[in-house]
């Protein structure tokens, strides 16, 4: 993790060193290893440097090669030793080259083609004066953030939208239409769209390019629809999705310095776990240390996991860190955050999120990997629509008879309900999936404004160009693609720097991905058991108990409990004067009679009202940081019908 910016003056004025180091500046939590700058002429790239491989010890950014190519990257590159056998000797980079270098050489070979030969969590922007154009590209699935605007002559890209706003021809201006789709549940719609008007975010698995005529983007990599992988037994499978699930951890443990596992003792956070401990004790000369860390929930609660904590301890013989968790709390820290993440989103849980991360970084680890995402990827139960297609249904109706038995929390006939939605969804016209989509949708909250519910209408769904084999990949596809992911993972990255760490995500590997696209679903979820070929691929790695365990933990009473503890403060930010009132976002008398009805109490076995006031404190928060000094510009309660133009003034 480190940060990364550059300033292209189109109109030929040389950039001002000055104006480029306090721009850096706003990025210097995400770099304590040395700052750098390099000027040329109308171009200027400076990063942040936090040094995390073995081979970023002596590295330095920018990095500028002898034909005036100069490069900043974020990031970590995967599978290094074959992008060294393609640049071969010649290319003047070694096993022992920073990353950095290594994209170098690899422009110089490969040219624009430069994003489809690199792997790994990356943002990089690349100034290449012979062609006089910038290429900027994000990996294949968002880990990094990257984003980009255009202000009169200049052009701007940075990790973060703080730098951007830096600058004094960089409006900050809130997107109404991306506000609109966040807060009232339509953020999967979302493309290379910011909650910023004018700034934009790379999308994942995309480059751009910018010349002096324009900016264009393309897609340099993507998913194959049409793989299938068919192997002739379940045990086959199940090595072959060990071999992709381990080479997936082992690439995130490449650090110089101890590597922290996020452990819950749940199936998703306990598979990297002992993954990344059986990697590190069988070749302690190629990978660190690991720790695992816990947050660890009152004894007897829906939370608790201390039990299969303990199972992982005496299965390996190693002590987890654990951190108490008590009721959630919103407020405290809620505004030293809201400028980190630069969206109107906070976590309700955000004071053991910042205790955890203040934990790792005390263990003088600097990458942390989480089990996150693994619910999303590692089941979905839309291959059951595969199994009916195919006419099934005995088999069918067997896995919905096993599902309910590994979630013995949840109601039994959500499954099948889920099922009819699936075939619904799945077989209608595509002319048709908007207006079932409002029938399905949550009726919006009173408190937004009539123009902000205007704004978020359900529109068309993406469909990818190619037909996907299955209903099972094509919903993994639609997950990993999803606005809603690429804006959490935004998130992630961004709150992890805040703590100077470096978040990483196993489950969300492409080649581990697209593995599971490629094969059957009913596999993935063997004889209806959840994660079921997880489970069946680590055994004599996980401890039996949790490779049976049937319910997840249920955050629920803390979350709602913390909640109500903080209304008073919320309420008092939430008044008639707030500014998201004053800007037409909010209607003052159904928010008021909301918070009044939150004081008899905030209890249930949902979060929603949890959920509901956080999103509302957090709007009010970003509004305040970002726009409180001045009028943010057309707001919510002006033309419903006005868009504001691309930060490009359209991207080809």
């Amino acid at each position: 993790m480190s940060g990364i910016l550059g300033l292209w003056n189109l109109d030929g004025r040389p950039v001002c060193p000055g104006l480029l180091a306090d721009l850096g500046a706003t990025l210097a939590h995400r770099g304590p290893d040395g700052d750098g700058l390099w000027v040329e002429g109308p171009v200027g790239l400076a990063c942040r440097l936090l040094r995390v491989t073995p081979e970023s010890a002596a590295e330095t950014q920018p990095l500028v090669a002898p034909s005036g190519v100069a490069v900043v990257f974020d990031g970590r590159l995967d599978d290094r030793e074959a992008l060294l056998s393609e640049l071969g000797p010649r290319s003047g980079v070694s096993p022992a080259s920073p990353d950095p270098a290594l994209v170098l050489a690899a422009y110089e070979v490969f040219a624009e083609r430069l994003p489809e030969r690199l792997q790994g969590d990356f943002a990089l922007g690349l100034w290449d004066p012979r062609r006089r154009r910038l290429l900027l590209a994000r990996d294949a699935l968002g880990v990094r953030p990257l984003y980009y605007a255009r202000a009169d002559a200049a052009f701007l890209f940075a990790s973060e939208i703080k730098a951007l706003l830096a600058h004094p021809d960089v409006p900050a201006r809130p997107d109404d239409d991306v506000l609109a789709r966040f807060l009232l549940g339509r953020m999967e719609e979302l493309r290379e769209a910011t909650f910023f008007a004018g700034i934009s975010t790379v999308p994942p698995a995309q480059a751009v390019t910018v010349t002096p005529e324009g900016a264009s983007l393309r897609r340099y990599w993507e998913f194959d629809p049409g793989r299938r992988v068919r192997l002739p037994s379940l045990d086959e499978y199940a090595e072959a999705f060990r071999e992709i699930v381990v080479r997936a951890v082992g690439r995130r443990l490449r650090s110089a310095r101890p590597v922290a596992v996020s452990l819950s003792g749940g199936l998703d956070s306990s598979s990297i776990f002992c993954l990344a401990e059986t990697l590190a004790r069988h070749s302690p000369g190629r990978y660190p240390a690991v720790v695992g860390v816990s947050y660890v929930s009152p004894h007897g609660s829906p939370s608790d996991e201390a039990a299969f904590l303990g199972e992982i301890e005496r299965a390996y013989g190693v002590r987890v860190a654990r951190i108490q968790v008590g009721a959630a709390a919103i407020v405290d820290g809620a505004r030293e955050v809201v400028p980190h993440v630069e969206a109107p989103f906070l976590d309700e849980m955000w004071s053991t999120t910042h205790a955890f991360l203040e934990a790792v970084r005390g263990l003088g680890a600097r990458v942390v990997l989480t089990g996150h995402w693994g619910d999303q990827v590692l089941f979905d139960q839309t291959y059951l629509v595969d199994l009916f297609r195919a006419l099934r249904w005995r088999e069918l109706r067997a896995h919905l008879r096993e599902l309910p038995r590994w979630f013995t929390d949840a109601d039994a006939r959500h499954f099948r309900r889920q099922l009819l939605v699936d075939l619904v969804k799945y077989h209608v016209p595509a002319q048709l999936v908007p207006w079932l989509r409002r029938l399905r949708t949550r009726r919006p909250p009173p408190w937004y404004s009539a123009a902000l519910r205007r704004r978020a209408r359900p529109g068309g769904v993406a469909r990818p160009g190619r037909a996907f084999h299955s209903v099972h990949a094509r919903a993994l596809y639609a997950e990993a693609r999803s606005g809603h992911h690429a804006t959490c993972l935004e998130w992630d990255n961004k709150v992890a720097a805040m703590h100077g760490l470096d978040i990483a995500f196993p489950f969300l590997d492409r080649d581990l991905l697209a593995f599971l696209m490629a094969i059957p679903g009913e596999i993935q979820t063997w004889q209806g058991v959840p994660k079921g070929l997880l489970r069946e691929s680590l055994g004599g790695v996980l401890p039996d108990a949790i490779r049976r365990r049937t319910w997840k933990a249920d955050f629920t009473s803390l979350v709602n409990e913390g909640i109500a503890r903080d209304l008073d403060r919320v309420s008092e930010c939430l008044g008639a004067d707030a500014m998201a009132v004053r800007l037409g976002y909010l209607r003052a008398d159904p928010l008021a009679e909301h918070l009044r009805g939150l004081r008899r109490g905030v209890r249930g076995e949902s979060c929603e009202a949890a959920w509901d006031l956080s999103d509302l404190f957090g709007l009010e928060l970003w509004l305040q940081r970002f726009f409180g000094n001045g009028h943010p510009g057309r707001g919510a309660a002006g033309d419903a019908g006005a868009r504001t133009a691309g930060a490009l003034g359209g991207i080809e």
